[in-house]
């Protein structure tokens, strides 16, 4: 692999993916990592259940390699366009010990997993003894410093619905074309517009090249989002109405988005309502307290002033013993 691309936040764009597909499901996602109880932050991404168990909801959506894991937080640390080395293992048992005592942690509450893009040699896989467990491009070992360490090879995972989310970030690009197919055949686009955004925006920049192109140089999760967005608007643009419409479920999306248009215009047209009578009524109790032409001074107030602030207004006028009293902040 070449080194373009490397000033991308490669597990900021992981992260944003992930986060977007396990948050509906009740699973944290953070890209940025405090290992220690002041800066600096790691590039790692944690995967962390909010309550309780794992559900079966939510292990469905993790990739092979995570959905088994037992442990309350999972720390992930990426390699993209690098590969995967000693010092990247030397610096996860670190980042592990550390989190571990940060977040004040019991051994079995932490997992920590290695993800590489780029498969590594045979020889590396056996000098740090690594076993295969279960699914493909799945291993695991025993460190020194206890517990467990997951690898993960994103080439080698099985073409899965599960998997795919990670896949795409494959440095294979067929294992990265496989894995956008499954996305579209397994329906996964319908967990948020948000997922299908980020999706979107990756397969229009990871398809035309490799991960290491210079589209994908410095590349942010908000500028993956916006491509997305782009390109979704660009599609709808160009696809005849007959052929819009006969897309599945398009209907009831554009149904649910009337709904929420019209229950939030009856709200600002209730909301203005109250507003209005807020007003009427300061304005009558203003007169009989003050009179008339006091009460006039309220006219430079009132058409700035909140539902809240009005209300806050009517209640003191029993206890105001002037009209400048209402109107302090």
């Amino acid at each position: 692999m070449s080194d373009v691309g490397t000033n991308t936040c490669w597990h900021c764009l992981v992260g944003e993916t992930l986060k977007t597909l396990l948050e509906p499901v009740d699973i944290e996602v953070r890209s940025e990592v405090p290992v220690v109880s002041a800066p600096p932050k790691a590039d790692l991404i944690l995967i962390q259940r909010k309550s309780g168990g794992w559900t079966k909801k939510q292990r469905h959506l993790l990739a092979d390699g995570l959905w088994d894991l037992d442990a309350d937080h999972i720390l992930a640390e990426l390699k993209i366009t690098e590969s995967l080395n000693e010092n990247s293992l030397s610096k996860l048992s670190v980042y592990d010990t550390l989190y571990l005592e940060a977040a004040g942690l019991e051994r079995h509450q932490l997992a920590s997993v290695a993800i590489s893009a780029v498969t590594p040699r045979d020889e590396f896989i056996e000098r740090f003894a690594f076993k295969p467990v279960g699914p493909d491009g799945v291993f695991q070992s025993q460190p020194h410093w206890g517990g467990t360490l997951r690898l993960i090879l994103l080439n080698e995972l099985a073409d899965t619905p599960r998997n795919a989310p990670l896949k795409c970030f494959a440095s294979r690009q067929e294992e990265r074309k496989k894995a956008f197919e499954t996305i579209k055949k397994a329906g996964l686009f319908q967990i948020s517009l948000a997922f299908g955004r980020v999706i979107t925006g990756l397969r229009r920049l990871l398809m035309k090249g490799s991960s290491t192109s210079y589209e994908m140089e410095n590349a942010t999760p908000e500028h993956i989002i916006q491509v997305g967005r782009d390109w979704l608007e660009f599609m709808v643009e160009c696809t005849p109405d007959e052929e819009l419409f006969a897309i599945p479920k398009l209907k009831h999306y554009l149904d649910e988005f009337k709904h929420q248009s019209e229950l939030k215009a009856e709200l600002e047209e209730i909301q203005k309502g109250r507003r209005a009578e807020a007003v009427k009524t300061l304005q009558r109790l203003l007169q009989k307290k003050f009179g008339p032409d006091l009460a006039s001074r309220f006219e430079q107030h009132r058409h700035s002033a909140s539902l809240e602030e009005l209300e806050t207004w009517t209640d003191r006028i029993l206890d105001a013993q002037s009209i400048d009293g209402i109107f302090q902040s």
